[in-house]
């Protein structure tokens, strides 16, 4: 909980505010999410605590709009949008900044001072990668299954008020499916220093221009706006910003009859699991006002009472049921568990997203070990059939018209199978390649061919679910943030990677531990430190035993990845620290930097591949980052305060001769170094 200190002092000058605090209050936060206990599916809930500066952090108020085409979804928000509104307010007065984005509303407010000052603020020097839309999945969602079905919109009105309420929007001159205007007049608007926009480059651009590090998401709904626009959890999370969800001043759209058949609150508070899981942390409203967090009026149903959820999501089996999970890989489309009787239709879908820099011209399926006299296939594209192109053997091509590609999106891809299907193969057909489109597909089985599952009633990203995306080719280079928000700690240190694409860095969820992250964003604790002991940089030696520089307990920590077994591979008291290891061509002796940050100086150990330690280089400045040339003649260090490289030539002894400074630079501190195979240096620059 924070409470108002001094007031804020605001500055304005040619329509643009700036910022100072006079108060040296902070928010105290308990952050919640949840992460993989030690038994296979069940998860366990950790806190937290933070403290942020108010002059850092943002609240957005996401898609709190004045009208809802879901009547259900108008009275839930009566319900909490008072308190929204308190929340806001003292976030605004203790310092911290307020965007309002009513998507599609802009209109009303074009002459509204946080409009225009929103709209002025200068762009971003870098903005990430499609900031400016939608975004439907995340690296570390890939592998989880979404735990509701929203493809049919999530309206849970009864039928008969929802005809009364679509009847009562058209006599306000309000189109019934999209009625919304402005924001709901409850959320009050200060013209001195809120802003107001729903492009993601806009308010990328205000966070950067603000130097907002933190963000807290509130607002409708949390299964599609929140999560998904340009300014939603997932955009914020992927590139890098501390964001959290206000887990009490929200709601989903979710209906009831659809998978699980839980009740609405249920079904979001699963939506609140998945986040806290697999995107970032919660937090709740009474960390800013105080009291209790925010309670439905129907209490037994409030996701903030009931006990979570800490086993994993599983969907039901039965294809003739509904949609059930599938998997391609790149050669065989399974359809062992659906596959079809005579008469029966096999349905498949998957939600792609297209880059408009690479679309596609077409897709293909190829029917293993089989040919198209007892099988057939239709496709269809948002809901639009495709043409077929060709059928040879085992293939079939169906054309992708080019007005239906009218830039970067979500697209829902549907095809019907009918017959008895072994196996089977998608691809994307582009001029240059054709791209297998694997992973999670849904699908399901209907009796005859006269139902129609080629359409969902939603827009394919908002109806389709996270686990079931298809991303076409991603530019190199692009920065993504693999994991949850707060996976690891602020000590998160040692990046090293094995021959299996998997990574491992010290401090996964708390200090004193190593985490493995998967390819696919999956990631645990893989080891816990000894008391005492807190890793840094991480080494695989020639044998694919794991160093681990121990900064706090002075030693070389020595895992094997296969017994599980960890011990003292050296223990020297004479260190500082150690802080980052080097790996020497014989692929056992290892050299560590050894920096003393209180008297800004260091130096440089050898270790043996017994363990004995030598001290091969003193006199230094607050040594960091160290590598080993790929030919094993030279070592590289760098000083993180006095912002200098260095190089030795290692003699035959392993010794370090020659010292020369061969970079300086005039700002910024430095970190990590790898050489890659060519003998480049590729050096950290944080605060760059």
């Amino acid at each position: 909980m924070f409470r108002m200190g001094l007031l804020s002092l605001l500055f304005c000058l040619h329509g643009n505010y700036l910022f100072k605090a006079t108060s040296e209050e902070v928010i105290h936060l308990k952050l919640q999410i949840q992460v993989n206990s030690e038994s296979e599916g069940l998860y366990s809930i950790l806190h937290r605590e933070e403290k942020w500066s108010p002059d850092q952090t943002a609240i957005i108020v996401c898609d709190v709009w004045d009208y809802h085409h879901c009547l259900n979804a108008v009275k839930r928000l009566g319900q909490f949008a008072p308190r929204l509104n308190e929340v806001i307010a003292e976030a605004r007065r203790s310092g911290c900044i307020v965007i309002h984005a009513p998507s599609d509303c802009m209109d009303a407010y074009k002459n509204h001072p946080a409009r225009l000052r929103a709209a002025q603020t200068p762009k971003a020097d870098a903005l990430p990668h499609e900031i400016t839309q939608w975004c439907s999945q995340i690296p570390a969602e890939e592998m989880a299954v979404y735990p509701i079905d929203q493809s049919d919109g999530g309206e849970d009105d009864d039928p008969e008020e929802h005809a009364k309420w679509a009847k009562q929007l058209q006599e306000l001159g309000r189109n019934p499916k999209m009625p919304w205007k402005r924001q709901l007049e409850t959320i009050e608007i200060n013209p001195e220093c809120d802003y107001i926009s729903d492009r993601g480059d806009e308010v990328w651009s205000i966070l950067e221009a603000r130097g907002i590090r933190n963000v807290i998401l509130t607002g409708v709904h949390v299964n599609m706006c929140v999560l998904g626009r340009p300014f939603g959890l997932r955009q914020l999370a992927r590139n890098g910003k501390n964001v959290v969800l206000m887990r009490d001043m929200t709601d989903s759209m979710y209906n009831p009859a659809r998978w699980p058949q839980v009740s609405h609150h249920e079904g979001t508070r699963r939506i609140l699991t998945h986040i806290e899981r697999h995107i970032c942390p919660t937090i709740t409203s009474d960390q800013i006002l105080g009291g209790s967090p925010f309670q439905w009026e129907d209490k037994t149903k409030s996701g903030v009472e009931e006990k979570p959820i800490l086993e994993e999501f599983r969907r039901d089996s039965d294809p003739r049921l509904g949609w059930v999970p599938i998997e391609m890989d790149s050669s065989s489309f399974d359809f062992a568990n659906i596959q079809p009787n005579f008469g029966e239709v096999t349905w498949v879908r998957r939600v792609v997203h297209l880059s408009a820099d690479h679309p596609p011209v077409g897709i293909r399926f190829n029917c293993h070990g089989s040919d198209f006299k007892n099988n057939d296939v239709h496709l269809w594209l948002d809901g639009e059939e495709l043409s077929r192109t060709n059928e040879s053997g085992t293939n079939a091509d169906f054309a992708i018209p080019d007005s239906m590609l009218d830039g970067s999106d979500y697209y829902l891809l549907v095809a019907a199978l009918s017959g008895k299907l072994q196996r089977g193969v998608f691809q994307f057909l582009f001029e240059e390649m054709d791209i297998p489109i694997d992973g999670n597909w849904e699908g399901r089985i209907a009796s005859g061919d006269k139902q129609d599952h080629s359409q969902i009633m939603l827009p394919a990203k908002f109806g389709g679910s996270a686990d079931n995306v298809f991303e076409s080719d991603v530019p190199n280079w692009i920065p993504r943030v693999v994991t949850r928000s707060y996976a690891f700690t602020d000590g998160i240190e040692g990046p090293a990677c094995d021959s299996d694409g998997r990574i491992y860095a010290v401090n996964y969820e708390n200090q004193g531990t190593i985490g493995v992250v998967r390819p696919d964003g999956k990631a645990r604790v893989l080891v816990s430190l000894p008391d005492g002991c807190t890793g840094n940089g991480i080494r695989f030696g020639r044998s694919g035993e794991m160093f681990i520089a121990d900064y706090t307990g002075h030693n070389i920590l020595r895992f094997s990845l296969q017994t599980g077994k960890l011990t003292v591979h050296a223990h020297e008291e004479r260190m500082n620290q150690p802080n980052d290891l080097a790996l020497a061509a014989d692929g056992r002796t290892l050299y560590a930097s050894d920096p003393d940050w209180q008297n800004g100086c260091g130096q440089i150990w050898r270790i043996d591949p017994d363990g004995t330690c030598f001290c091969v280089a003193s006199g230094l400045g607050t040594t960091n980052g160290i590598e080993v040339s790929p030919d094993g003649r030279s070592l590289y260090v760098n000083e993180t305060q006095q912002r200098k490289i260095w190089s030795y030539t290692i003699d035959h002894q392993g010794n370090l001769q020659d010292r020369r400074c061969i970079k300086s630079f005039a700002d910024f501190g430095m970190d990590g170094m790898r050489c890659d195979i060519d003998g480049n240096l590729y050096v950290t620059r944080y605060g760059k």
